[in-house]
């Protein structure tokens, strides 16, 4: 919780920042400042002087530069390639997102606790000498404000926070998309926040979790070539966010009347393959299509509306699996997440079948 909450607060921070400072040049500060944080705690750690509290402060600090370095980061990454294939280098960072998800808590494991903060720390190191060396769009790298695309430069930059929450209320494509958000997360984020109990109710081997974050990162990388494809040559997302929804739904329910780890594997890679879609449909709505000067912004309020629905299905679902068991509380949440998906989608698919507001204007 302590490594989630930041990013609740912080990465509609980062997003707004970077439409007033060069995204490059955050990236550049943010991501050694991130890199103390677990750097010091491997220290402390190998020395025999971390303390819980010190443990707490320490990983709050980390997590908080890691959540204004997020959007960032997301932004600048298609500046590294020609135009023509920003789509699919968005793509390609859709699968690094996905799978860090779930092969970050497996080498963990593997590697130890002092070893795993150590790794992270020179990791952010290396993302901060590869944007260094890396030649980007000088366009499109510096002030978002003084961008070809800059429609809204003489908006105040300090509006761009309350400027991205009404978008995202007044654009009905960008408020059905951020309600299914919420839905799916509510849903995939619990059950990646809760998967250890999943793997002990299975199984007792230590290796059991382990194998389930590796099958969710094997859905979503066996996920992203067929859904970019689909996306390119239909773009029908109201269908696809509608089956993504329900198959998450479904997937949950399948995971309560699971009785084996083989099984549990195999819905680790339909729920990991489900994250890609969403996570792909999203990225490329927000960064692709939205106007550049509030783009930025926006993501940020998705990474951070994101953090929240995992952070309250975690909640529900532990107090679901306390009250009733591990398996039935899978199937509760299941559940009421198919009655939720019904008017969720019909509301998507009236939503699409009108004319898209067009107008952005404060």
């Amino acid at each position: 919780m302590a490594s989630m909450t930041p990013s609740l607060f912080l990465n509609p921070v980062g997003g707004r920042l970077m439409q007033s400072y060069s995204p490059v040049a955050m990236v550049k500060v943010l991501a050694p400042l991130a890199a103390l944080a677990p750097l010091l705690i491997a220290g402390l750690y190998a020395t025999d002087t971390l303390s819980i509290p010190l443990l707490f402060v320490l990983t709050v600090i980390g997590s908080s530069f890691r959540a204004l370095q997020a959007p960032t980061f997301a932004k600048i990454l298609p500046l590294t390639v020609p135009e023509s294939q920003r789509a699919a280098v968005l793509g390609y960072s859709a699968i690094a997102f996905n799978v860090s998800r779930s092969v970050g808590p497996v080498i963990a494991g593997i590697a130890g606790t002092g070893l795993a903060y150590l790794l992270s720390g020179v990791g952010f190191l290396i993302v901060a000498a590869i944007v260094i060396v890396t030649p980007l769009d000088s366009a499109q790298s510096t002030l978002t404000t003084t961008g070809p695309s800059a429609s809204h430069n003489a908006a105040p930059k300090g509006s761009s926070f309350r400027r991205a929450l009404r978008l995202m209320w007044n654009i009905t494509a960008v408020r059905i998309l951020f309600l299914c958000v919420v839905v799916f997360y509510l849903v995939s984020g619990s059950i990646h926040q809760l998967l250890a109990a999943v793997a002990k109710d299975t199984s007792t081997t230590s290796l059991a979790l382990g194998a389930l974050f590796a099958c969710a990162a094997i859905g979503a990388v066996l996920t992203n070539r067929p859904v970019l494809r689909y996306l390119d040559n239909y773009g029908h997302r109201t269908r696809l966010l509608s089956i993504v929804i329900v198959a998450a739904a479904l997937t949950v329910v399948a995971f309560g009347f699971s009785s084996g780890l083989i099984f549990d594997m195999a819905l680790m890679v339909i729920l990991g393959a489900l994250g890609e879609a969403m996570y792909l449909v999203v990225q490329r709505s927000i960064l692709l299509e939205l106007d550049e000067a509030d783009s930025g912004a926006i993501f940020g309020l998705f990474l951070a509306i994101l953090t929240g629905a995992s952070i309250l299905g975690s909640i529900g679902l532990g107090l679901l699996m306390d009250a009733v068991g591990v398996r039935s509380g899978l199937v509760t949440l299941g559940v009421v997440t198919l009655v939720i998906a019904v008017p969720l989608i019909l509301l998507v698919t009236r939503a699409s079948s009108k004319p898209q507001q067009a107008s952005t204007d404060d």
